[in-house]
């Protein structure tokens, strides 16, 4: 019963809506009608063509006319000569849209008027006498005729024979009787045959003088009517004045144009034909304007008024054309509001209007419209009535938008045709009947769904303290909110608060109270409370990793313990840049310490969050995989509350960009060093699949242990899919490679291009492309230029860096090193060559003997001491170190300095065939010894940046002494001390010289590849490795290749 009541009602409004629709259609009224000119506006852009028509040329008196030849108004003279000028090329009609009502007023011509009267009166009274042959009567008539201006243009307009003039209908208040006017004018009027028709009446007319009329080829009517909201869309092709028909200004010169004259118009019911011209109009005699532009698009051909009289055109230019001139220039002519905005002058629609005749370029309202019309309210008002209140409110709004489509569609697709109907009012009904009727059928439903809910009230509260038992805190929530805060309610929130508050979920439990406070703001110490927890909020790592303005992260600990993010312990922020904050933290499970790095998910664009999220932890993970000693490494990565978050290796060092910097450039043999190790890093990353994107100085971390780690490995290509915030997003201007530059798939070879630009500034102090102007000039320098010659900046480099540079900064990827290990072998190779080759000058062969390979001599029972002069190379940071004796028995000592230039001695033993010494040359600065027993070596050199064995190749100074035991066993060499490594058995102290070989067997002492000394177990020595690192071994040292046999 309740249902068919509804359907009742629901009936009886959408009649009522229907009517009321109906009667507004049928007596036009303003606000529907109004909806309806917006319509057609909106459909008339479909209608525009911007092609320019041939036939029709505006000459226009603009505002660089009157700037050029004076004030307006002119002397009519001017535009006779204009006339002249255009009827010399033969124009089909010129429509001169100026009237000239009222005589040209010259002071002139009435001077010499009165001149001439008098003379007359003197030469009648015989006080004057003229002279034979003097005809003074001539020349007043001459100089009055050349002030004459009315004259001159009527003759203008007369010699052209093809001008049409404008007729003005003005208003007439008091409603007399039609004024009437003199044949030359009336001449001009339709005389139309068939049925007259409805249009538009006026009783008070403006022509021009009947000199003019009589000269001109026609007269026409030059109003505009506005529509009620006052835009112009027709024109008045017929309008009704003392019982005559006047066309309109453009309809005559289409007439004018075609060969049509007034004698031949007929009217049709909604027809006017003239010629071959069939004209539609509606039922006030009136014709749509399809404008083929918009205001200012130019879509009719203009040219300037000076410039026709100025001769600036072609002789032909107006030939065959239809030609209007008059006023544009702002404050002299008239414009009008168009559709969808702006403003377009008389002439300008005219020209509009004449072009829709003569191309039949017209919109009409078929026979049929309103039939279609009535059709359209009738069928809604049905749907309203009858379908709509028996659908749900799904259906009823996908029923609805169907039938507002398809009115929509048809009638954009008839008014593009050129048939207009219109929609507006039928839209109307359909919207307006939808939102009551789904209205009342809402606010129905809402009362029914009230009482429904306070008899689940109960409910809601029981299933609510069940989740909130379960930790489910947002869905207890959920059901809390249900049910009406009263005090138990309020105290059960309360209770949700502070439970959240215990998760440091510390915007949820604001939120919470902010419930509470929304019904009663004194409730406990909530108000209180909020505040505390929106700081909290705004400063903890997994509300949000914001801060203060000053950039300090806000860590509130709102209940005294440490914020936590996943199981790690937030101890405070290291540094934060445009997608995060890193964090140092510690795992609380084995007490280690890490630095948490956290990406802002919510500061991407819309949908792209879940994809910057995902590929944040795929990136991750694929990091995660990467487990080298010069790589950093990730321990963990997860999300909590909307924060992502990647744990990894906390490093205690400083990058490389402090050396790039000219006055603190590192020595070479560092500079190649660290290269190398991050070569051989990136080349176990490409191997495993990842692509740094972003090598540069500072992601080289050099540590305080003299270690090196690549950092931010995958980050550059995290942050690749974000478009905002990221602080890299696809490499570093200027140490990108070309690939890069160009926007192509990179691989590994782009890091090495990366890392040789990395080199090069490493080395000189300088980029080796800069940029100049902008980042463009970068960009370009770098995907084209050569870079400059390293040797240009240093001159004191190997060339074989120069050879390696170029390589490694070829444009072509295939013209790079191919893998990091090739780069790594290079520069190794290079590193090895400049030790050589120091040693080759100090230890030049005999004179005139050819040097040979090295060769193994027996260590002999008893040693003596050689001096070989050593150069001199700058020591490292590391600290010299103390001498102490382990064992009561002296062991080999190895004995340096830090900051010695030169070396005293080496002490070598004695050899069966002795190599050409060396004597000390007299610049050599003594050597500082400082003995160190092999057992002390390991932990001594554990704590320093550089191992304290690299002055086994780099310091200034080293003396190797050795005293031989009473009985040592015989041994066969180990391996050759090459520029790539050096090993040797602890049991014979002989060295061997060649070109670029030197291998010193060193007592008891050995390092294998770890970047330590280890003792050794067996012999109670060690064995030195001397590699290309300017240490002992390192990571990222390859192992010393085997000795050849030809050595053995």
């Amino acid at each position: 019963m309740k249902k068919k009541k509804g359907l009742l009602i629901d009936a009886v409004l959408g009649l009522l809506l229907t009517a009321a629709a109906a009667l507004g259609y049928r007596t036009g009224w303003g606000p529907l009608a109004a909806l309806e000119f917006k319509a057609y506006d909106l459909r008339s852009v479909l209608r525009q063509s911007l092609k320019t028509p041939d036939e029709i040329v505006l000459v226009a008196i603009d505002d660089d006319s009157i700037a050029q030849i004076g004030r307006w108004p002119w002397p009519r003279s001017r535009i006779a000569a204009a006339l002249d000028a255009i009827a010399r090329q033969h124009p089909r009609v010129v429509g001169l849209d100026i009237l000239y009502s009222e005589a040209e007023r010259d002071s002139g011509r009435a001077e010499i008027q009165r001149l001439r009267d008098r003379f007359d009166a003197l030469v009648a009274g015989r006080r004057i006498f003229q002279k034979r042959g003097t005809d003074f009567d001539a020349e007043f008539s001459s100089s009055a005729a050349a002030l004459d201006s009315d004259g001159r243009l009527i003759a203008s307009i007369r010699a052209s024979n093809d001008v049409v003039l404008p007729l003005f209908f003005a208003a007439n208040p008091t409603r007399d009787k039609p004024n009437a006017l003199p044949p030359q004018v009336s001449s001009s009027a339709v005389r139309a045959s068939g049925p007259a028709g409805s249009f538009l009446v006026e009783d008070k007319a403006v022509a021009p003088l009947t000199d003019y009329a009589a000269a001109a080829e026609g007269l026409a009517h030059v109003n505009l009517y506005p529509e009620s909201d006052g835009v112009l869309r027709r024109d008045a092709s017929l309008v009704l004045h003392d019982g005559l028909l006047y066309p309109s200004f453009a309809l005559r010169l289409a007439m004018a144009y075609v060969g049509a004259t007034p004698a031949q118009v007929k009217l049709k019911p909604g027809v006017l034909t003239a010629g071959r011209l069939s004209v539609p109009l509606d039922a006030d005699g009136m014709m749509p304007i399809t404008f083929l532009g918009p205001p200012g698009a130019r879509t009719i051909k203009r040219v300037s008024f000076q410039q026709v009289v100025g001769g600036a055109l072609s002789p032909d230019y107006f030939k065959d054309k239809l030609v209007i001139v008059g006023p544009t220039a702002s404050g002299v002519g008239n414009d009008r509001p168009m559709p969808l905005g702006g403003r377009m002058s008389d002439v300008e629609i005219f020209a509009h209007a004449a072009e829709n005749v003569i191309d039949s370029r017209f919109l009409t309202q078929p026979p049929w419209a309103p039939q279609a019309e009535w059709g359209m309210l009738a069928a809604i008002g049905l749907f309203l009535t009858l379908i709509l209140p028996r659908l749900r409110a799904f259906w009823g709004l996908v029923a609805s938008l169907l039938i507002g489509v398809g009115v929509i569609g048809a009638g954009t697709y008839y008014f593009v045709l050129g048939q207009w109907i219109q929609i507006a009012y039928a839209l109307s009904l359909l919207l307006t009947g939808y939102l009551v009727i789904v209205s009342r059928q809402f606010l129905l439903a809402e009362r029914g769904k009230e009482l429904v809910e306070a008899s689940a009230i109960e409910t809601n509260k029981m299933l609510g303290l069940s989740f909130q038992g379960q930790g489910m805190l947002d869905l207890a929530f959920e059901k809390f909110r249900l049910c009406p805060l009263d005090g138990a309610m309020k105290e059960l929130l309360y209770n949700l608060a502070l439970d959240f508050e215990r998760k440091r979920m510390f915007s949820k439990a604001a939120s919470v109270l902010g419930h509470i406070v929304a019904e009663d703001a004194g409730y406990k110490d909530a108000a209180k409370k909020i505040e505390t927890l929106k700081a909290a909020s705004d400063g903890a790592v997994f509300g949000g990793v914001g801060g203060r303005k000053d950039g300090t992260a806000l860590l509130t600990s709102v209940g005294g313990a440490k914020p936590t993010l996943g199981r790690y312990e937030i101890d405070k922020e290291l540094g934060r840049g445009a997608m995060g904050v890193v964090y140092l933290g510690r795992d609380p499970k084995i007490n280690r310490q890490v630095a948490i790095k956290t990406m802002m998910l919510e500061e991407g664009e819309g949908g792209a969050s879940k994809e910057v999220k995902e590929r944040f932890f795929r990136e991750a993970e694929s990091a995660g995989t990467l487990n080298h000693p010069n790589i950093v490494r990730i321990f963990d990565a997860g999300e909590e509350n909307d924060v992502a978050y990647i744990a990894m290796e906390l490093l205690d060092g400083h990058d490389l960009i402090r050396y790039t910097v000219k006055n603190a450039l590192l020595p070479v043999d560092k500079v190649l060093e660290y290269i190398a190790i991050v070569a051989d890093a990136l080349d176990y990353a490409h191997r495993q699949g990842i692509v740094h994107r972003d090598i540069k100085p500072a992601n080289v971390m050099l540590l305080k242990d003299g270690g090196i780690r690549v950092a931010d490995f995958g980050i550059a290509r995290i942050t690749a899919s974000s478009k905002t915030a990221t602080g890299t997003v696809m490499g570093t201007p200027s140490y990108m490679s070309p690939e890069q530059v160009a926007g192509r798939k990179v691989d590994g070879r782009s890091d090495l291009f990366s890392l040789t630009v990395a080199l090069y500034e490493l080395l000189t102090g300088e980029k080796p492309f800069k940029g100049g102007d902008g980042i463009g000039t970068l960009l370009f320098q770098i995907a084209n230029d050569p870079h400059p010659d390293i040797r240009t900046l240093r001159d004191d480099l190997p060339s074989e860096l120069k050879t390696i540079i170029d390589k490694g900064l070829a444009k072509n990827p295939g013209q790079r090193y191919q893998r990091g290990a090739d780069l790594a072998t290079a520069l190794r190779s290079a590193l090895a060559g400049m030790k050589a080759g120091a040693l080759e000058t100090i230890l030049p062969a005999a004179p005139n003997e050819e040097r040979r390979p090295p060769q193994f001599v027996p260590p002999p029972e008893r040693t003596e001491e050689r001096t070989l002069p050593m150069p001199a190379v700058p020591v490292a940071d590391a600290p010299p170190q103390p001498a102490t004796a382990a064992e009561p028995e002296p062991a080999p000592q190895v004995e340096m300095a830090a900051e010695l230039e030169a070396v005293e001695s080496v002490e070598l033993a004695e050899e069966p065939e002795p190599v050409a010494e060396a004597e000390p040359t007299a610049e050599t600065e003594p050597s500082v010894e400082a003995e160190l027993a092999p057992e002390e070596v390991v932990p001594e050199m554990a704590d320093e940046a550089e191992p304290t064995l690299e002055a086994a190749v780099e310091p200034e100074s080293v003396a190797a002494t050795e005293e031989p035991a009473a009985e040592e066993p015989a041994v066969e060499p180990v391996a050759e001390a090459t520029a790539e490594a050096a090993a040797v058995e602890p049991v014979s102290a002989a060295a061997f010289v060649s070109d670029k070989t030197i291998t010193m067997p060193v007592p008891a002492v050995s390092v294998a590849e770890d970047a330590f000394a280890e003792p050794a177990a067996e012999s109670g020595g060690m064995r030195i490795e001397l590699g290309p690192r300017s240490g002992i071994g390192g990571a990222g040292a390859p192992p010393p290749p085997p000795p050849p046999k030809e050595a053995a």
